[in-house]
């Protein structure tokens, strides 16, 4: 027997948009530049987006407490982690619309579009990747757990290499660990890079490695979600 499907209603579509919409504004308005220039339409959206939730929130309120066939208790309701998260996503503009940085509270709202996708059911494809990485979720902790001692076996390394020449960057293995991790996981940022010869043959050697750990979890998953789709 085939498990119920629960789809996205339009209200739903509706707060996601709105929860989008909310986002890059806030993005926007981080930029100093934009904001200034467009001030007053971004007072008009921070308070079109202030009372939308809130209406929805109150909304949302009544209809789990008192309309829905499976009733909860105002306790339940306001003690909800993704109910806090919603509060905390409007109330700081009524609240504390004086201190500037509340908007970035706002950024809490994307929590709500997780919560709507407790109906990702529906969307098969990445209901897929989810069960491949389920499936797989031993291998790949195992895989991080290797990542995670051949970043620490490389601080020591360098530490030992490095560390009397080059202190500032390599004196203890905390400042080591710093460059293995952006070394093993390709990223290298540049800011911090050994000066000896020894050191320079160590990274080459490391940064290699920092390759294949990079796929190994990536494999996993791959691999795991090939086998789903070729079941299915």
């Amino acid at each position: 027997m085939k498990k119920k499907i629960n789809k996205i209603s339009i209200f739903q579509k509706v707060v996601i948009y709105a929860i989008i919409a909310s986002l890059i504004t806030v993005v926007l308005e981080s930029e100093t530049l934009i904001a200034n220039k467009y001030f007053k339409l971004f007072l008009f959206l921070n308070l079109f987006f202030a009372v939308f939730f809130l209406l929805e929130f109150c909304y949302r309120f009544i209809k789990e407490v008192f309309l829905d066939k499976k009733k909860i208790s105002i306790l339940q309701f306001v003690t909800s982690p993704y109910n806090i998260i919603d509060f905390l996503a409007f109330a700081p503009y009524f609240l504390l619309s004086n201190l500037n940085e509340t908007f970035l509270l706002r950024i809490f709202r994307i929590f709500r579009v997780l919560k709507m996708v407790k109906t990702i059911e529906s969307n098969k494809a990445i209901n897929g990747v989810i069960k491949a990485i389920t499936r797989k979720k031993k291998e790949i902790m195992f895989s991080l757990i290797i990542t995670v001692f051949i970043i620490f076996i490389a601080s020591i390394i360098l530490y030992l290499v490095e560390g009397p020449y080059n202190t500032e960057n390599f004196g203890s293995i905390p400042r080591a660990f710093w460059w293995a991790t952006i070394t093993l996981t390709t990223i290298g940022y540049g800011d911090v890079y050994p000066v000896t010869i020894l050191g320079k043959v160590a990274t080459v050697i490391i940064s290699i490695c920092g390759i294949g750990i990079v796929a190994i979890p990536t494999g996993i998953i791959a691999g795991s979600f090939s086998a789903n789709l070729n079941k299915k």
